[in-house]
């Protein structure tokens, strides 16, 4: 630190810089503790104020009303804090701040006359030392390590300008705090602190537009962070409903499982979006709830949040700042970014509520609402052009494409478009969850080869795979409605590489893909127990019986690979040795259908055909057998070259007994 500014930070010991305001008290006493006549003052309290760990106050009076003989009283949450008054005089009075004080914004009170009156408000932001304001900003702050060290060149930002600190650590932002947070951008080589699992990278603004305050972070240096893991987890919906916190904790048992067997590792995790389900907080499971839950079981691991359509207030009205206020408050700012050795991560927000009124079904809209474009570019101004850029929404850009396999549709009228030129000159990989299915898309993919930088978009599937309910009506076959395991996606980072691959709760990494025998796939003597109505009983057969009937998939297998790409290669052969051709087709998943479909229709006397049901995707191969008992050899080979095999004994019975999860 330069002698100059060692200086400024002495000279400052003794100056506190604060807008005022103003409280004329009478009789106002709206907490008596006791008896007594309570005569009338005015005092000027600061609305902000940095302190050195057990410093002092002095606090502007007219008249002397309050002397030595008082005691102030620090209150937050309806906890008491009593403060000795230590000077006093017609101008002022100075009162001591116990050590125990924590940052915060505490109501001030004052005891005369045997009656407690309440002053006002103030935000006491503790520090080690204090900081000279950078001149215009009205939020600035200190980065530092837990030991003090200042960090330079750390970018903070407040949702739509961002900075970086000087070689002291310290920033200043000139901002209107229009998002109502401020965060730092956690710079390669260090590790924010945690609140459980939950990274301290932001703050709320607490203070009127023109008020400047303090917001300041630590920061833990760490090694090693050059080859770490990322563990992206799709939707999760928890509502207190089909069993799905249960079911949750069986899945963060085996988060828990993989990071103990990779304890060497640095493992993070990225959710993305929906983490509770806003029609059902009524339930009494919302955000905090989520908080609770997770924090409780899963340990020692940082996990940033991305916000989804099921994270949005209901009741917000025309505002996405108030919609997304319930996430900022609990969980994470809408957008933001960080940094985890040499990639580069941002969270945006592209769902828009922006026609909420407090009444309607959330009638959201997909959208990269302003000022998100901007601030993103602002944000990318810091990052070098051959860093990899990682950029995390709910929705995904890409729509998948049913009619050809390898092409996707870029989701017109959603801002994808911007957001993607945003990011020009970077290789970035657009990272999401909302379809509750699986695609990815290859650079080499249309569209994304017709952009100038590589493009990929990676969508997870859902951690409660189809809303729990193959989970719950099917114990151990908890499946998505393209047949994918519920699991988590697993990005593998060496240096500026990376490779992605696909772990299905409570399954071994190295099972990629599912095999049907055909031969012994129907459903046409389903049993409905309450499913009566003509009209749904037709869909179900169209969707699901028809394609198995009348012979149509003699001696065909049917192979499920999940986490399939077009760099991917699929081998049959019979163990004779005969190669077998394997056609991509588009397809229903047999288990799906048994584990969902099947007791998801039949749970009541429907009477319309359910939105929810196996739907069809491409990441299905469709092998002709000569026969009904010739065992076949299959060997799944992933874009880096990772094979994957099973040898498939025929006839297989199918069954969701054959194939639940042991």
């Amino acid at each position: 630190m330069t002698q100059k500014f060692s200086n400024i930070l002495k000279a400052l010991l003794l100056t506190v810089l604060f807008t005022a305001l103003t409280v004329s008290c009478k009789d106002d006493n709206p907490t008596p503790v006791g008896n007594g006549s309570q005569s009338g003052f005015t005092v000027i309290i600061p609305e902000n104020i940095d302190l050195i760990s057990g410093g002092t106050i002095t606090i502007s009076q007219e008249g002397g009303s309050i002397t030595t003989s008082e005691k102030i009283y620090l209150e937050t949450n309806g906890k008491f804090t009593p403060c000795n008054i230590t000077d006093a005089s017609d101008e002022h009075f100075t009162f001591a701040v116990p050590n125990n004080i924590e940052s915060g914004t505490y109501t001030l009170h004052v005891t005369k006359n045997g009656k407690r009156t309440l002053l006002g408000q103030i935000k006491i932001t503790i520090v080690a030392h204090q900081i000279p304001i950078p001149e215009g900003a009205t939020v600035y702050g200190i980065i530092e390590t837990e030991d003090g060290e200042p960090v330079a060149n750390v970018v903070v930002s407040d949702g739509e300008n961002c900075t970086v600190t000087n070689s002291d650590g310290i920033y200043g932002i000139a901002s209107e705090k229009n998002q109502g947070y401020v965060f730092l951008s956690v710079p390669s080589g260090y590790e924010p602190l945690t609140e459980g699992v939950f990274p301290k990278m932001y703050q709320k603004t607490v203070l009127s537009k023109g008020i400047p305050e303090n917001i300041s972070f630590k920061l833990k240096k760490t090694v090693g962070q050059d080859n770490f893991k990322i563990l992206y987890m799709g939707d999760k919906h928890l509502a207190n409903r089909s069993q799905d916190i249960l079911q949750y904790k069986k899945f963060l048992a085996d988060v828990t499982a993989y990071k103990g067997n990779h304890s060497s590792e640095k493992i993070y995790a990225i959710t993305l979006g929906d983490l509770t389900w806003d029609q059902y907080w009524k339930n009494g499971y919302e955000l905090p709830n989520y908080v609770k839950t997770i924090n409780e079981n899963l340990k020692d691991m940082i996990v940033y949040n991305v916000i989804g359509n099921h994270d949005h207030d209901p009741k917000s009205i025309g505002s996405n700042k108030s919609a997304t206020n319930p996430m900022l408050t609990h969980v994470a700012p809408a957008w933001y970014s960080f940094n985890i050795g040499k990639a580069h991560f941002v969270v945006i927000d592209n769902i828009d509520c922006i026609a909420y009124d407090g009444v309607q079904d959330r009638p959201y809209s997909q959208n990269v609402y302003e000022p998100q474009i901007e601030w993103l570019k602002k944000d990318l101004s810091y990052i070098d052009k051959s860093t990899p850029v990682y950029v995390m929404t709910h929705g995904s850009l890409f729509s998948y494409n049913t009619s050809n396999p390898k092409a996707y549709n870029l989701r017109a009228n959603t801002g994808s478009d911007k957001l993607i030129e945003a990011c020009t000159g970077y290789e970035v990989h657009f990272v999401n969850g909302h379809l509750h299915q699986q695609h990815t898309m290859l650079p080499t993919d249309s569209p994304a080869n017709g952009y100038s930088h590589p493009v990929y978009e990676h969508n997870i599937p859902a951690v409660c795979a189809d809303w729990w309910y193959s989970g719950y009506y099917t114990p151990g076959c908890h499946i998505t409605t393209d047949g994918v395991p519920a699991g988590y996606a697993i990005f593998e980072f060496s240096g500026k590489d990376m490779k992605w691959g696909y772990k299905g709760t409570g399954m071994d990494e190295k099972v990629q893909f599912r095999a049907y025998d055909l031969n012994n796939v129907d459903f046409s003597n389903v049993t409905w127990k309450n499913l009566k109505d003509s009209k749904v009983i037709a869909e179900f057969n169209k969707r699901y019986v028809t394609p198995y009937a009348d012979g149509k998939r003699k001696n065909q297998v049917l192979i499920n690979v999940w986490n399939w790409n077009n760099d991917c290669t699929i081998e049959v052969k019979t163990v004779n040795g005969e190669t077998l051709a394997a056609k991509q087709v588009r397809e229903y998943d047999p288990l799906s259908i048994a584990a969902l479909s099947v007791p998801y229709w039949d749970r009541d006397a429907l009477t319309s055909i359910p939105g929810t049901g196996t739907t069809l995707r491409y990441h299905f191969f469709q092998v002709q057998c000569n026969d009904a008992d010739t065992d076949l050899e299959i060997t799944v080979t992933d874009k880096f070259g990772n094979t994957y095999k099973e040898k498939m004994e025929r006839p297989r019975p199918f069954s969701t007994e054959e194939y639940k999860i042991k």
